[in-house]
């Protein structure tokens, strides 16, 4: 039987003035909407009516593919009768006083909130600054909102006119911070990094001797505050460090290095991962492959992929694990020159392929301990391959390995290895390390009878000092 015209009509008013709708429309989050929709009878085939769209379309949107361009959202908008100004598609007097979309701008919602995702967040927030990132890298942002987002400097820097040898030293400034990052934990740089981007974002103020100059002026900022805004997140500052990661974005859209957009998403679902919304942080690597895409960046694109794995171990989802790790590896493979890669990628090779495919099984091992034995095999291969000076990571595959000797049986080698790690998170200034002794605990309450397990677990819940459980 034929739907009626009835039936194919928009949907009553009052589904767009109900608060998880209006959150979903100032985020921007189709996805949402459609299934909020569904949720009070609105078929695929009836939105797919209204706006024009085809139904397979509709559908993948359901299912969270992210939808940022002006003109798609605006037929949504247009068919399904939705208030323009809820989703910032312009001004909208009535849209009230909940500061969800106070200038209609796609980034407005976020910058109301003081929060913008990971541990704290709510899930508005989180979206809204989904939104931000995928306008920012994508698109760009207006003036005003980056008049809004931008991190400036506490005090006017007076320099001449900029050379290429400014803009090389305030690169090698930016590799001499990242590994120290690397060596020590966040919480030993930050501040020293801080400080040296406060007055490095003078620079984009100064007169250039050319564009090329300029352009590189502005990606070494970009690139320094990716590295602020990872040792924010390293010493569990989520907020902080997504606020530096907003500014990278925007800088590096305008300085067109798109393959720097992609690394700063990775940087950025990661602490949503971290705080445990798998979801979220999903949505940024897919930005991210997007990005990589964008810069025709083989290496790029594998770092996304690959973090999309473990977003969809976090959720339970081997299949998808799996496919995004083949992916992962073909992707890395399709690079030409790997020695012509940009110095914020030279860490994503066969190592951080290891690293992440152990930290794909490890999250799948904590609800089937039959990863286990993969999951040590590949954080073993990560640990071995990395230099010592990648203190940090070294330290986290060594977590994964004690943990998952741990849930395969050996209890004897994963002991060792605890008390090896253990030691090794006391030495660095790494909150997330801290955090990640979590697994270990999990791992070792599997031998409840065992006083070595009892200790270890006591021993990590008294440097945890009671934090919460994150991945």
């Amino acid at each position: 039987m034929r739907a009626t015209i009835y039936e194919q009509g928009p949907p009553d008013p009052g589904v767009w003035e109900e608060r998880p709708m209006r959150e979903a429309l100032a985020a921007r989050d189709i996805a949402a909407v459609f299934r909020l929709l569904k949720a009070h009878g609105v078929s695929q085939r009836r939105i797919a009516w209204l706006t024009g769209q085809s139904q397979p379309e509709v559908s993948d949107i359901a299912r969270g593919r992210v939808v940022m361009a002006y003109e798609v959202l605006s037929r949504i908008a247009t068919g399904l009768q939705i208030p323009r100004g809820y989703m910032g598609l312009a001004y909208a007097p009535d849209a009230g006083s909940a500061g969800l979309v106070p200038d209609g701008s796609g980034a407005s919602s976020w910058l109301g909130t003081g929060v913008v995702g990971g541990e704290g967040g709510s899930e508005v927030e989180r979206r809204a600054f989904i939104a931000l990132a995928a306008q920012a890298a994508l698109v760009g942002v207006s003036a005003a909102d980056w008049d809004r987002i931008r991190i400036r400097p506490s005090a006017p820097v007076t320099v001449g006119q900029l050379g290429v040898s400014d803009a090389a030293a305030l690169e090698s400034s930016v590799v001499f911070y990242r590994a120290q990052d690397d060596a020590l934990g966040g919480g030993a740089v930050r501040s020293a990094i801080t400080g040296h981007l406060d007055w490095a974002t003078g620079l984009l103020d100064a007169p250039a001797a050319d564009a090329a100059v300029r352009a590189r002026v502005m990606t070494a900022v970009a690139d320094l505050h990716s590295v602020a805004g990872w040792a924010s997140f390293d010493t569990g500052d989520h907020s902080a460090a997504q606020r530096h990661f907003a500014n990278a974005l925007v800088l590096a859209k305008q300085s067109d290095r798109s393959d720097l957009a992609a690394k700063v998403l990775f940087q950025s679902g990661r602490v949503l991962l971290h705080g445990r919304d798998a979801i979220a942080a999903l949505k940024l690597f897919q930005l991210g492959q997007a990005a990589a895409d964008d810069a025709h960046c083989p290496r790029a694109a594998a770092l996304l992929t690959l973090n999309a794995a473990w977003a969809y171990a976090e959720m339970g989802k081997p299949a998808q694990a799996s496919e995004m790790l083949a992916r992962a590896g073909d992707a890395l493979a399709r690079e030409q020159d790997p020695d012509q890669a940009p110095s914020w990628l030279a860490f994503m090779g066969h190592a951080e392929i290891d690293g992440i495919t152990g930290m794909t099984a490890n999250a799948l091992a904590a609800r089937d301990r039959g990863y286990a034995e993969q999951a040590a095999e590949h954080a073993t291969r990560s640990r071995a391959a990395r230099p010592e000076s990648d203190a940090r990571s070294r330290t986290s595959d060594l977590l994964a390995i004690a943990a998952n000797l741990l849930r395969a049986g050996d209890q004897a080698a994963g002991m060792t290895a605890a008390r090896e790690a253990l030691s090794a998170v006391r030495a660095l200034h790494s909150r997330r390390l801290t955090d990640r002794l979590g697994w270990i605990s999990q791992a070792a309450s599997l031998y409840p009878r065992s006083d070595d397990a009892r200790q270890v677990v006591a021993d990590i819940a008294t440097v945890r000092g009671g934090h919460a459980p994150a991945v």
